[in-house]
């Protein structure tokens, strides 16, 4: 038989519960606080700056084709002393174009040679070193071996396959081909196989020789280019400017930020480079220091350049890296390589803001009747098929 509990028992267990329940309420209220979680120290570090993936755009194939006999050292000594000025006219396109440029130097038989080619090359730095190692010698007896120079610019440079590419030849000289010489070139067939091939042939005359206006005229016209005639020595001035000296100044500061990359003949070739732009008139150097600003390209051996291309810093085998930075811990060398990338951008945009200035001071001053001037003429005109606007 079940025994049920008294209305005392029953009372003094609901007193005992409410007592342990207010208890338990009252140790709650005075325990102290559970102890913060303190926050774990964020230690800063430097990081490399890496660009989104490249944009591809449109580009620009020149092949400069130059009589280098003794007759055109006038137009070669002013061509080493304009080609920043052409290449940073060209950079000035809109969307900007990747810009390559090559050589092919040409005499005739019984010269010192026939040919010498020189690739095509986005760095600028390379082919104005290409430029600088042209002198002029032989000649005399007016045709040269125009055709064998033709020839190796529309056979044999590597001309981009990309769809938005204006691919042009300018063959300079002051006499006319050799289409006498029964070796299967032929001027007017291998202007055609240009054409067909999408390479526009300009021609540019030195002097007034009559029978070499003929040829340039008929092969321009064949080849889908312009014909312009200059003076013998080319007609290249240098039209000094208020900016030049404060230019070369952040130019060379902009040099400074080099930092060579790769075997030691690549560490080397940039050097050699650095050292072409050191020895630059105040003219050419502002043209360099502009055309690098706008481009925001430096020589191919460059490693800011590199890991702006999508090359990561950790890929680099430490005796490829610069010297100063094979004895640093990784990070250490990401905190030199991020200064460096911070005063670069700082340069380019003080040489953006002059650049414009002098640009500006340019355009009221230069006439474009020289070389360069009607180089560029055709080029920002041609450039048009490509939608680059000028």
């Amino acid at each position: 038989m079940t025994r049920r509990s008294s209305p005392f028992e029953i009372g003094a267990a609901i007193a005992v519960t409410i007592v342990s329940a207010a208890m338990v309420i009252m140790s709650s209220q005075h325990a102290p606080p559970p102890a913060a979680e303190k926050p774990t120290p964020v230690i800063a570090e430097a990081t490399v700056e890496t660009p989104a993936a490249p944009v591809e755009r449109p580009r620009i194939d020149v092949v400069f084709v130059l009589d280098t006999t003794g007759s055109m050292s006038g137009l070669i000594e002013g061509a080493k002393r304009k080609i920043w000025a052409i290449a940073n006219r060209l950079a000035s396109g809109q969307p900007q174009p990747e810009i390559r440029i090559g050589f092919v130097a040409y005499r005739d038989r019984g010269d010192e040679y026939i040919t010498r080619s020189y690739q095509l090359t986005s760095d600028i730095d390379e082919a104005y070193a290409n430029l600088l190692s042209l002198q002029t010698a032989g000649g005399g007896d007016t045709p040269e071996h125009v055709n064998q120079a033709l020839s190796d610019a529309i056979r044999t440079m590597p001309w981009s396959e990309q769809s938005k590419t204006l691919k042009l030849v300018f063959l300079v000289g002051d006499a006319p081909p050799h289409d006498d010489y029964n070796d299967g070139l032929n001027s007017t067939a291998l202007v055609q196989e240009a054409h067909s091939k999408g390479i526009i042939v300009n021609t540019v005359r030195c002097g007034t020789d009559p029978t070499t206006e003929t040829a340039w005229r008929s092969l321009a016209s064949v080849g889908g280019g312009q014909y312009t005639s200059i003076v013998q020595d080319g007609g290249m001035v240098a039209v000094d400017t208020p900016y030049d000296a404060k230019l070369r100044e952040l130019g060379n500061a902009l040099n400074s930020t080099v930092m060579a990359y790769g075997s030691s003949t690549d560490k080397a070739n940039s050097a050699f480079k650095m050292s072409n732009r050191a020895k630059m008139s105040a003219h050419a150097a502002a043209e360099a220091a502009s055309y690098s600003a706008k481009s925001k390209r430096m020589n191919k051996e460059d490693l800011l350049g590199a890991i702006d291309g999508g090359v990561a810093l950790d890929s680099i085998a430490e005796e490829e890296l610069p010297s100063e930075l094979q004895a640093l811990e990784p990070g250490a060398r990401k905190d030199v390589v991020a200064k460096k990338q911070a005063a670069r951008k700082r340069l380019q945009a003080e040489i953006m803001e002059l650049t414009e200035k002098r640009d500006a001071y340019l355009n009221d001053a230069e006439k474009g009747e020289g070389f360069d001037g009607q180089v560029v003429d055709m080029l920002r005109e041609q450039a048009a098929d490509i939608g680059v606007a000028y």
